[in-house]
Order: structure tokens, then C-alpha cells, then sequence
């Protein structure tokens, strides 16, 4: 009894790997992927085909693939961000209420659905105040005149 490869396990082993490269960092499997949906392919189309011809598709498909692809998918992923904290910095000259105190010079504030950490003088919850600038993940505040 030998081992056959049907063309719907390719199919399914392309499943898997368009699954790993959801989760995993990077771009890599997308490149193998296309050597398995190929070799899936070309089984379908030539039933006979032979496992070692199956496999050499599969292999430079996912070399061609590899060697296009990855100068396009480095450029992507080399992207300058100018302003990380863009929503942040979009926040500054709002003027909104305190949502806890700030002691110490810290405390929190509200914004939407957000609740963001706050420094700057010591005040009450619920006063008035006026977002002056970012650091980080915390907003700067000041006393709303």
C-alpha cells in the first residue's frame, strides 16, 4: 500500500499556512503557501503527477514567490511612522473633565471610551482642564481658565 496525495490536501496545507501567517510576525509563510496552492493546482489540472514533480512546484513556486515578494514585503514593513501617538497628540487643546483627582501629579481623565493618565497640578476630580501636550501614553494637563 502506497501513500497518495490527493490535490485537496495542498488545498488544506495552504489553509494552514495562510492560518500561521495571520499569527506569526513577519511575512514568510504567504510565500510557501503559494507553492502549496500551486501544487494543489497543478494536481488537480494533471492527476497523474508525481510526488516528486509535486514537490518540485511546490518548491520553486515558493522560491520565485519568496524572491519577488520579499523586496515588496520589507518595504512595507519598513515604513517610517512619523507620529506614533497620533490619537494622543489629536487630544491636545481639548478641554474635558477630570475623571479621578490628580495627587501627586497624576490622576486620569475620560475621553470617549478611553481613560487616559493624566499629569499635572494637583486638582479635584470633575475640574475643568485643558490637555496641553503628550508624553508617551500620558496626557499633560493644565487648569482650564
Amino acid at each position: 500500500m502506497s501513500f497518495v496525495v490527493l490535490f485537496w490536501y495542498w488545498f488544506a496545507l495552504t489553509g494552514v499556512l495562510l492560518i500561521f501567517e495571520l499569527f506569526a510576525p513577519g511575512v514568510i509563510f504567504i510565500f510557501l503557501a503559494a507553492g502549496t496552492l500551486t501544487s494543489g493546482i497543478a494536481l488537480w489540472v494533471a492527476p497523474g503527477l508525481g510526488l516528486e514533480l509535486q514537490f518540485l512546484v511546490f518548491a520553486v513556486v515558493a522560491a520565485v514567490a519568496y524572491y519577488f515578494g520579499r523586496p515588496f514585503t520589507r518595504q512595507l514593513s519598513h515604513r517610517k511612522v512619523d507620529h506614533l501617538n497620533v490619537r494622543g497628540e489629536s487630544l491636545i487643546g481639548m478641554v474635558t473633565n477630570l475623571t479621578e483627582p490628580i495627587i501627586n501629579g497624576r490622576g486620569r481623565l475620560r475621553v470617549g471610551d478611553t481613560t487616559w493618565a493624566v499629569a499635572g497640578p494637583d486638582m479635584a476630580a470633575g475640574f475643568a482642564v485643558r490637555v496641553v501636550g503628550i508624553h508617551g501614553a500620558e496626557l499633560k494637563v493644565e487648569p482650564q481658565r
